[in-house]
């Protein structure tokens, strides 16, 4: 199989998450709520090579546009990845992800000590 063959077929409308760190697309998955029970089709391809990263992860989410509270939250897992919004099988709009000052909702540890708390602890009281 040659470096151009296509390995995935295109979407007609969805989001495509390109430039995703090497070994995160199923973090990328997870952290969106996907679990396959409901929506459409979802492709994820781990390890393919690219000419950015040298190895990229790519998911292909069929009849969802990502929201920007969703894209915040995959700019923590892949810093360097592209937001395709796809329509009629051709991208309407693409972007890349950038990371904000604050992302609320993500984190979660039980510990009172954990760096996280604390650093939410000292944001609130600014």
């Amino acid at each position: 199989m040659s470096k151009r063959t296509l390995r995935v077929s295109k979407i007609r409308d969805g989001t495509v998450i390109d430039h995703i760190t090497r070994g995160h697309a199923l973090d990328v998955v997870k952290i969106l709520n996907i679990d396959g029970r409901s929506g459409g089709t979802v492709t994820i391809a781990i390890n393919v090579p690219s000419k950015k990263l040298e190895v990229k992860d790519v998911v292909k989410i069929e009849g969802r546009e990502l929201n920007p509270e969703e894209v915040d939250k995959i700019a923590l897992l892949a810093p360097h990845a592209s937001i395709n919004i796809i329509r009629n099988y051709r991208v309407a709009d693409k972007s890349r992800v950038k990371l904000p000052n604050i992302i609320y909702g993500i984190l979660r540890c039980i510990n009172p000590t954990c760096i996280s708390v604390l650093a939410f602890q000292s944001i609130i009281k600014a």
